[in-house]
């Protein structure tokens, strides 16, 4: 819940002070999102490899990596979100990163879950 009051308030705040334009920032994102996409699913095989090592018990399930990956694929969803939905000027190449965040969480989120769920 406090992460959709984030993200509100991001949205809002992006609204009142963005001096870019909200149409050219979705057709951007339009154009780049297989790439972006595909970086994310790619992230998200790499986490479950890693869940299958924990299965195996090669290795250890890390709760708090968990918590950290999950945060910082949330946190980087949230600001692709405030990247498409409002008006702010910041370059196409923010996607871009936004993505690989996301991947980068989705890999240490579901390679850190615990075997029991």
């Amino acid at each position: 819940m406090t992460g959709l009051v984030m993200l509100g308030a991001a949205l809002g705040a992006a609204w009142l002070l963005g001096t870019g334009d909200a149409a050219a920032n979705v057709r951007a994102a339009v154009e780049g999102a297989p790439a972006d996409l595909l970086g994310v699913l790619l992230g998200a095989t790499v986490g479950l490899y890693g869940r299958d090592r924990v299965r195996l018990r090669r290795a250890y399930a890390s709760p708090s990596l968990a918590w950290l990956g999950k945060r910082l694929l949330l946190g980087a969803a949230g600001a692709a979100a405030v990247y498409l939905l409002s008006p702010v000027a910041w370059p196409r190449a923010c996607l871009d990163v936004f993505a690989a965040f996301a991947a980068l969480g989705g890999a240490v989120w579901l390679g850190n879950l615990p075997s029991r769920l």
